[in-house]
């Protein structure tokens, strides 16, 4: 969360992180709905061991292929160095080589540098929250854990333990005259143009906003949303009212542009674009709905 954490790096961006875990292993939610604690700790241990006995330069190939031993179910290994390069990762392999330290999209930067921190002080357990797309998109709490393999890298996972709490700066003391917009926001109706030489549309894909900050007109969060290609993006933004207090002007970390008009208290009409660079411009139109039962 930032939100997003050792998590958010798996889904190609994290996001907001809640801060340090309870190092206390309770599982509170069904074994048959969940992963429990102690399978992604032996998990992760279990690839630790894979490189004591195989090396280094085998066992990041193994966690990086994406038909390995090292994904199972939710379950999968990244490995970073302490410098935040990404060293392996079967989800994200464009990523591998890549310094992300400073990386803004899903908080990914501010969570290295955090885990960093919390790896090199002996502890090994980080929470955050993360949309699971296994539960329709439900915003949910991640448990990530991790092992430091030498004084230049680890290697961890992260398990989905139930419904998250939003953080607390998700419930300001908003004024009156400015809607409250906390919450998860989901996408049921759009459309993507893509403008090169002609105009071509196609289908939105799933979008799903999350505004986990609000401080009067100005509030912000994090956007997942589907690529007509079938890949998955995970942007933050940030979006202030206009005088009028019913459409919002958004920008995202990439430099696009929207703007939303509310409805309704629940219904927010999205128009975007994205300059494309030596790509073709892309523009879309969303409508989102408040889940209530997010």
């Amino acid at each position: 969360m930032l939100a997003l954490g050792l998590s958010l790096i798996s889904a190609g961006c994290m996001q907001n992180e809640s801060g340090a875990a309870d190092l206390t292993l309770n599982n509170t939610v069904p074994q048959a709905q969940y992963t429990s604690n102690e399978t992604l700790v032996a998990f992760v241990e279990s690839a630790a061991a894979y490189v004591r006995e195989n090396g280094k330069e085998k066992a990041l190939a193994e966690f990086s292929d994406p038909n390995g031993s090292f994904i199972q179910g939710e379950l999968y290994i990244y490995a970073y160095d302490f410098n935040g390069t990404t060293l392996a990762h079967p989800v994200n392999p464009e990523k591998v080589g890549v310094n992300r330290l400073n990386e803004t999209e899903g908080n990914v930067g501010a969570f290295l540098r955090k885990m960093n921190d919390a790896i090199r002080s002996g502890e090994s357990f980080h929470r955050i929250a993360y949309i699971n797309p296994a539960h329709n998109g439900a915003v949910e709490s991640k448990l990530t854990y991790a092992v430091q393999m030498d004084e230049n890298w680890w290697l961890g996972s992260g398990i989905y333990t139930g419904p998250a709490d939003l953080p607390a700066a998700a419930n300001p003391t908003v004024r009156a005259d400015y809607p409250t917009m906390v919450g998860v926001w989901r996408a049921d109706d759009g459309a993507v143009y893509s403008l090169n030489d002609t105009i071509e549309e196609m289908p939105a894909g799933e979008n799903t906003w999350v505004v986990n900050a609000q401080n009067d007109r100005v509030i912000s969060g994090f956007k997942v949303f589907s690529l007509p290609d079938g890949t998955v993006e995970n942007q933050t933004f940030v979006g202030i009212f206009n005088p009028d207090k019913e459409t919002i002007s958004f920008i995202d970390q990439p430099g696009g542009w929207a703007t939303g008009s509310l409805a309704d208290q629940d219904t927010l009409f999205i128009a975007w674009t994205n300059p494309g660079g030596d790509a073709a411009t892309m523009a879309g139109t969303l409508t989102l709905h408040r889940d209530n039962t997010a």
